[in-house]
């Protein structure tokens, strides 16, 4: 695309769905949560055979982050977190000790449940051999992985088969998040609504519903989620619209044309994939 019209427009709640353990499917030990969901904190919140103890620093608030694996539960920090097919439900313990709890930190408690979200199950907490605390969700331990770095990363997901992310169905879908402009290099650009800046790709066809950014160019120019708006007062070059990708992740589109991320972007105002190959522009905002 060549800054061409742009059309087509749509919002769409991102799942909240938690995967399978062991099978990645939204059905098995997380398809059931016992006890159903809670928005409170781990403060007080056990499931059965964890701790009960009251934790004596502040509960810190749990986000959700859009990723290649869809939209999925997170640190405060907005680090994706896991569960681990071979941990047991309910038995207050877990099995990733030693080199595994180095690749896979424990989620350290108290927390709270995201604002307006309701969980697969209640948080509760197991103690660990060492005294720490470690948050549980619907008697499962909750893990982050030491190889994802940033919010959106979901490098963990089916590790060995056994680690899973835990993903957010559309039943509990959370608002749409305004899109912003930021000042670059490049000139007054589209971002999202943390200020990155946003592009499109050449190589894709307008309205054509898919992506010709999958695979290892995905994990570079990673899908911008839906559900997004238009950033207030700002007149955009087309209308919104969503496509679905092959791994059931829902797509923002401005013009038909999907739009992407860059990892190589690390803050608010960077714009270093303009240009790369010829194929990746960014989306200039008119004064």
């Amino acid at each position: 695309m060549r800054n061409s019209g742009w059309a087509g427009a749509a919002l769409i709640a991102v799942a909240l769905a938690v995967t399978a353990c062991g099978t990645g499917s939204a059905g098995g030990a997380y398809g059931t949560p016992a006890g159903g969901s809670t928005t409170g904190s781990t403060t007080g919140a056990s499931t059965t055979g964890t701790s009960q103890a009251t934790p004596a620093s502040p509960s810190t608030a749990l986000k959700t982050e859009t990723t290649r694996a869809g939209t999925v539960l997170a640190s405060s920090s907005g680090l994706t977190l896991y569960y681990y097919a071979e941990d047991k439900p309910n038995r207050g313990a877990s099995a990733c000790t030693g080199a595994c709890a180095t690749a896979w930190p424990p989620l350290a408690a108290p927390v709270t449940a995201p604002a307006g979200v309701h969980l697969p199950g209640p948080l509760g907490l197991i103690t660990r051999p060492g005294g720490a605390r470690q948050v549980t969700i619907n008697g499962f331990p909750v893990y982050r992985y030491a190889g994802d770095k940033s919010p959106g990363q979901a490098a963990g997901n089916g590790v060995e088969g056994s680690w899973h992310v835990i993903k957010i169905r559309a039943s509990t879908a959370t608002h749409a998040k305004a899109l912003t402009v930021t000042h670059t290099r490049a000139g007054t650009v589209l971002a999202t609504s943390r200020g990155r800046t946003l592009y499109y790709y050449a190589e894709d066809k307008p309205n054509r519903g898919a992506s010709a950014c999958t695979g290892a160019c995905a994990t570079a120019w990673p899908p911008l989620a839906a559900p997004v708006k238009a950033p207030a007062g700002v007149h955009l070059p087309g209308k919104l619209g969503v496509i679905t990708r092959p791994n059931g992740l829902k797509q923002v589109t401005l013009n038909g044309f999907p739009l992407y991320l860059y990892v190589g972007d690390k803050s608010p105002g960077q714009a270093a994939g303009n240009g790369i190959g010829g194929s990746w522009h960014v989306i200039k905002i008119k004064a």
